[in-house]
């Protein structure tokens, strides 16, 4: 008898109050990898520096000075791969990160399947041991 009070309990937790807990931690995993990637401030800082390294453009005191044209345009291209290898570093990255939020997302419907339909599956083992047990 106590054995049923004890099934009749754990099935209505089972397809009651544990599926809202499904759905809670899926959404808390779903919090944690946005900002285990940072997908918010790579989406922001998509066009920044890489590591913010950049060089300054010279500065003169006067017009009437010489222009150094070789020293713009080295700190012009050494700005622009920084920019560059941002954009790429960061484009990995959310890449990567959209990818493992699509490839969780996908699982849900799976997660809730196997989650309803696991204690027919225990019941079936059970069985099948018993008639394996006793009738083999």
């Amino acid at each position: 008898m106590n054995f049923l009070l004890v099934t009749g309990s754990y099935l209505k937790w089972h397809y009651s109050k544990a599926i809202y807990n499904v759905f809670s931690i899926w959404k808390n995993i779903s919090i944690f990898i946005f900002n285990y990637f940072s997908i918010k401030s790579l989406f922001v800082n998509l066009f920044a520096p890489w590591k913010r390294l950049s060089e300054n453009y010279p500065k003169f005191i006067n017009i009437k000075e010489f222009i150094n044209i070789k020293e713009y345009l080295s700190t012009f291209i050494v700005n622009t791969i920084m920019k560059v290898v941002g954009v790429v570093f960061r484009s990995i990255m959310l890449i990567l990160g959209l990818l493992c939020f699509c490839i969780f997302f996908i699982t849900l419907p799976f997660i809730i399947f196997f989650w309803l339909i696991f204690p027919l599956i225990i019941l079936y083992v059970i069985i099948t041991g018993i008639i394996l047990i006793f009738f083999s």
